[in-house]
């Protein structure tokens, strides 16, 4: 969990760098970034919107008596995990290109 948590916050910054360029002076030259960059967000928040759904418990598991270990059981395989982490890399390296792209 450690190395999701990792990526994410990598791209966090990612983005948060991304933002400050797009509201600066040079904003209107960033030909490359603006289509990634919304391509990206929007790919990303249905990736995380389908990881919250499966992280948040159901209405109806709720209503179910479960075992305290098979609460707190971690619900993604290691290959999901990895396969998390590969989207994650994927948007972040595409968004520095584009930012290094751009700056050129």
């Amino acid at each position: 969990m450690g190395d999701l948590m990792d990526s994410i916050m990598a791209l966090q910054t990612t983005f948060q760098q991304v933002q400050n360029l797009t509201k600066g002076p040079g904003a209107t030259k960033l030909i490359a970034l603006k289509p990634l960059l919304e391509s990206s967000s929007s790919e990303l928040k249905k990736k995380f919107d389908q990881i919250l759904e499966i992280l948040q418990p159901s209405i109806r598991q709720n209503k179910k008596r479960k075992t305290l270990s098979e609460r707190l059981k971690w619900p993604f395989q290691k290959a999901d995990v990895e396969q998390i982490l590969q989207l994650l890399e994927r948007h972040k390296s595409a968004l520095i290109f584009a930012i290094n792209s751009d700056q050129m």
